[in-house]
């Protein structure tokens, strides 16, 4: 996958230029507006990011470096250089090509149809959004814009309702499927919300719900209640979602690296959607982009259908006194509680123990006495996967912190966990507190 690092052309090498999306409407027109020139050729490649904060933009500046004749795009083919987080270390560009974001557009289309119209509520600098934007401009589909996109306000079930009925008006008029990509904790916003989310979920022809875990119960409500709910798989250097309920789109591939692909492994994936590389980093084009294939952080299982099941993560999975504990397996138990909305594992490195679990854990309907709640998560883990998984310690939070890309914060609660356990003892595992 690194052949676009030698296949630049000596003379006249495609610009790339940095877009910066500032939130709300403007900034996902602004992006709108470059982004055609930058798939059909016509125009720059395009480096889409947040206009703050300030050390993540300077971050990101430096990583891909922009308009630098020392440092030229690395293929005349490359459309868009998505950022990744800067979060969770340095930001990495990853190199899409014109040919691998129509394919990634057209096998969507194939799937879900074309004649769409499509309601932007995801942070349009980040891969969720651009390949709405990406979708809409290959397929010729109008969009609405959600007034909280990109952070702009408060993501709240009122303003998006009003937000989709204007693109039901529209799609009653022309015929168009409505669509919407959203996160999970968006959704449990709508649902929470009571007539006014659910109604507004249920206008939709598809609701894609990805960049972080979907829990199982939320699913079993959406299609209770009719919602037509479809789990997105993918990440940046994919194209976004290549995998859908499971099944790849077509001219992707799904392996797990186990023999007949039968036990769980990690999960690999290769076809026309995957990236050309990282931009300015050979280095890691190494060991992320191997033999045609992207090479993810996640463990999965094919079933005997050919579906893909996400079980965790490959850097998840942490030693608490010498016993290996997945802490994502940690979280999905505790998530499929009835009396819980959302819940993240994370850990704290111990000089005892090696590594020490902490759950911060969102109730539902913010219950006062959670005290049974404790000994009923510690309970179940203890005996569902052991001693060692057990947290140390049970946070009870109204709200976890996120990322625009609608992933959990990890780092900020690593840094709120080290914060509040300074100078403390921590107990034996699986003990009360």
């Amino acid at each position: 996958m690194t052949q676009s690092h030698t296949s630049r052309k000596s003379q006249n090498p495609r610009v790339l230029k940095a877009v910066t999306v500032p939130p709300g409407m403007g900034g996902v027109l602004k992006l709108a507006s470059v982004i055609g020139p930058a798939l059909d050729g016509s125009g720059p490649a395009i480096a889409p990011m947040a206009e703050s904060p300030e050390f993540i933009v300077r971050q990101t500046l430096e990583a891909l470096r922009p308009e630098d004749p020392n440092f030229p795009l690395e293929s005349n083919d490359i459309a868009i250089v998505s950022a990744t987080s800067g979060s969770t270390g340095s930001p990495k560009g990853v190199l899409l090509s014109q040919q691998a974001l129509l394919a990634s557009a057209t096998a969507f289309g194939n799937r879900f149809g074309t004649n769409n119209r499509w309601v932007v509520s995801m942070p349009a600098h980040r891969i969720a959004g651009i390949m709405v934007l990406v979708r809409s401009w290959y397929h010729n589909s109008p969009f609405e814009i959600d007034p909280s996109v990109g952070g702009a306000r408060t993501f709240e079930a009122a303003a998006f309702a009003a937000t989709t009925m204007r693109a039901v008006r529209q799609s009653d008029g022309d015929g168009r499927a409505l669509m919407v990509s959203l996160v999970p904790t968006q959704i449990a916003r709508l649902l929470e919300s009571g007539s006014v989310g659910i109604e507004a979920l249920q206008s939709y022809d598809l609701v894609l719900s990805g960049a972080a875990a979907t829990p199982q119960p939320m699913l079993n409500r959406m299609r209770e209640l009719g919602i037509k709910v479809s789990v997105s798989y993918g990440m940046t250097e994919t194209c976004g979602g290549c995998v859908f309920d499971g099944r790849p789109l077509d001219g992707v591939s799904i392996s797990v690296g186990t023999k007949d692909d039968i036990e769980p492994g990690r999960v690999t994936i290769s076809g026309t959607v995957t990236a050309s590389g990282y931009r300015l980093r050979p280095d890691l084009d190494g060991v992320s982009f191997i033999s045609g294939q992207v090479q993810t952080h996640d463990v999965g299982k094919l079933d005997s259908s050919g579906l893909l099941h996400i079980l965790g993560r490959l850097d998840d999975v942490v030693t608490v006194g010498g016993v290996n504990v997945a802490l994502s397996a940690v979280e999905s138990l505790i998530r499929h509680h009835p009396a819980i909305e959302d819940v993240a594992v994370i850990d704290l490195q111990d000089e005892l123990w090696g590594s020490i679990p902490i759950a911060y854990v969102v109730t539902r309907n913010h219950m006062s006495d959670t005290s049974n709640l404790v000994s009923e998560i510690q309970s179940t883990i203890r005996e569902q996967i052991g001693r060692a998984a057990v947290p140390r310690t049970v946070q009870f939070v109204t709200s976890l912190p996120m990322l625009d890309s609608g992933k959990i914060d990890r780092i900020s609660l690593r840094m709120q966990a080290a914060n509040e356990t300074t100078q403390k003892l921590f107990p034996h595992p699986g003990t009360n507190h």
